[in-house]
């Protein structure tokens, strides 16, 4: 009997499961223009970036801070390249996160509260930043399937390693997961409560079922997290701690259809 199914199902996909870091400066070696995985599973398309370091000189700029966060490049910076200090003759040289903080990713300082560096001066900074590539001119990306490749035409080299930023979709899971799992759910729930079928379109069922296979969907999507590359741990145990969740909501729903027991005594001694 079908309890629950993959509408329902997916009505709690949308903000209860774990989102991903953005991930940065993964280095992918584009040997030829065919499409190569970068990551199992699908990428947000807006959020990527594909960059590359061509020099090794940093740039040195004077920069007046008007305000608490200001931009030292347009283009994303190459981490831990950035010095900050009072003047060209490195007379102070700030230290980054105690005095400021560096957005690799917008260029950009921003001065702490409490430290050495305060709004209206003057700074010397140097930093070395990255060139940046364009979609479709240098690169194509499969968003779905979390690859990329590059346009023979465009400006990356064949056999270049450039770095890319991206953002795992907040899912780990696929319609063909979404599907199983419902089955699953609807089989384990008429096995274990509706055999018979004595209780019909039942609500709490249907909710029972419904976190039944929520369940089942977190167990695969922590396994398939820990398959992917190293640093995925902890969104695994997210997963993880989201399936026991489920579990011990359906656990509570189904409490009411298994008999009761109450007042049970203990087998006398003969």
């Amino acid at each position: 009997m079908s309890f629950t199914n993959s509408t329902l199902v997916k009505s709690y996909l949308t903000d209860s499961f774990p989102r991903q870091e953005k991930i940065s400066d993964q280095p992918v070696q584009l040997n030829s223009t065919d499409f190569i995985s970068f990551f199992s599973g699908a990428v947000d398309s807006s959020s990527f970036t594909v960059k590359s370091k061509q020099s090794n000189s940093p740039i040195r700029i004077s920069l007046l801070l008007n305000s608490a966060t200001e931009s030292i490049n347009s283009l994303p910076l190459v981490p831990e390249s950035v010095v900050v200090s009072s003047d060209s003759s490195l007379g102070i040289i700030y230290t980054e996160n105690i005095d400021y903080i560096i957005d690799y990713a917008k260029g950009d300082i921003i001065l702490k509260s409490g430290g050495a560096i305060a709004v209206g001066v003057t700074v010397t900074v140097w930093y070395q930043s990255y060139v940046t590539y364009t979609l479709t001119t240098d690169y194509l990306i499969n968003a779905d399937r979390g690859e990329i490749k590059r346009v023979a035409s465009g400006a990356i080299a064949s056999g270049e390693t450039v770095q890319i930023d991206y953002t795992p979709v907040s899912s780990a899971y696929n319609d063909v997961i979404i599907d199983n799992a419902v089955l699953m759910a609807n089989s384990l729930i008429d096995k274990e409560i509706d055999s018979a079928q004595d209780f019909g379109a039942d609500p709490v069922l249907q909710a029972a079922a419904t976190f039944r296979a929520l369940e089942v969907i977190c167990q695969t999507s922590a396994v398939r997290q820990l398959a992917q590359q190293k640093g995925q741990d902890r969104s695994s145990s997210g997963w993880m701690q989201l399936a026991d969740m489920f579990s011990q909501r359906s656990s509570e729903l189904l409490k009411k259809f298994h008999p009761p027991f109450d007042n049970i005594k203990s087998p006398d001694h003969s």
